[in-house]
């Protein structure tokens, strides 16, 4: 019988913080639903019924699928609450934003978060509060450029994104498209992806100041943006290879008038991703205190196990380390 795979996280986010009058999003909800993966085999770590002991995980929105499949089937289902994703959070399983996920890990409320880097930010933050972070990579995915699909631009190097996002470069004939004025769509400071965006793309080159761009705060915001943006297709984002190829499955609509642009020539499939020849290969991370709980340590190995990489390799995303194709699935 299916227990805990057939739990889908319903969750309704008030999408806010568009600076820009065009940014009409300000008031549309963003709802994800999506069923979570099944381990293979039988779980080889399992919690006892103290939920006192059980680790508090906290994460980002493009990594709920992964971290939020493990929790349901390593921890006990609550004995005196209704079977739900609610029910699971009372406990200790947060989706929140990258910058409330390293809060909450600060704070102390949080045990341990999947998250994409930190900000410089949030590393001042913990430095101040006095908390050391431990750094666990766990998974590979790719930091992608989105435009409209009827954009004649399908690739760009890496000095040409520098460029636009800059603002060096604003029309698109500048890089082998139409003589039509570039859109460039940021996210907030200390998202996962505006640090990625900042450290590993931009490398200290300035980017576009606010009142020349538009920060989307919510990440599917910034997809339907550009598919959508005065139904021209001048507009430019960025985001992660499994938010929007994998997770984002009530927007399909908006996934067909989108294109993934390649970099170098490059295109950011799963293999190029695997093999390193795409540019921007990030890792996703587990982030502790320094000396985490026994039974969030628990977690941590369980995720590096040949088990849990077979999970992050079936969520979506690429392992880091060796899995166990042997398995069947087990879904009972």
């Amino acid at each position: 019988m299916r227990r805990h795979m057939h739990v889908l996280l319903l969750c309704t986010i008030l999408l806010a913080g568009c600076v820009d009058t065009e940014g009409y999003y300000n008031s549309v909800r963003e709802e994800e639903s999506r069923e979570l993966t099944p381990l293979r085999g039988q779980p080889e770590l399992r919690y006892s019924d103290d939920w006192s002991r059980w680790p508090r995980v906290y994460g980002a929105t493009a990594l709920y699928p992964l971290y939020a499949s493990a929790y349901y089937r390593l921890v006990p289902e609550p004995k005196d609450k209704d079977r739900t994703s609610q029910a699971w959070q009372a406990y200790g399983l947060q989706q929140t934003r990258t910058a409330e996920a390293y809060n909450s890990l600060i704070k102390g409320t949080a045990t341990v978060i999947f998250i994409a880097q930190p900000s410089e930010g949030q590393k001042k933050r913990a430095e101040e509060a006095g908390v050391k972070l431990k750094y666990i990579p766990l998974a590979c995915d790719a930091f992608v450029f989105i435009v409209d699909i009827n954009n004649p631009v399908n690739s760009l190097n890496e000095q040409q994104v520098k460029d636009i996002f800059s603002g060096k470069v604003g029309h698109w004939n500048k890089v082998g498209g139409n003589d039509e004025r570039i859109k460039v769509w940021q996210r907030p400071e200390d998202s996962g992806s505006q640090t990625v965006m900042q450290e590993l793309v931009m490398q200290g080159t300035p980017m576009l100041p606010v009142k020349k761009s538009t920060v989307v705060d919510l990440m599917g915001g910034l997809i339907t943006e550009v598919a959508d943006y005065q139904n021209t297709p001048s507009s430019i984002g960025y985001t992660f290879h499994y938010y929007v190829t994998r997770m984002n499955s009530n927007m399909l609509k908006m996934r067909k008038q989108i294109k993934l642009l390649a970099i170098n020539g490059v295109v950011p499939t799963e293999e190029n991703i695997r093999n390193g020849s795409y540019p921007y290969v990030v890792d996703a991370y587990m982030v502790t205190r320094e000396n985490p709980t026994p039974e969030t340590q628990k977690f941590i190995d369980w995720f590096l196990s040949p088990q849990g990489q077979q999970l992050v390799q079936d969520v979506g995303y690429v392992p880091l380390h060796p899995i166990m194709n042997s398995l069947k699935k087990n879904i009972e």
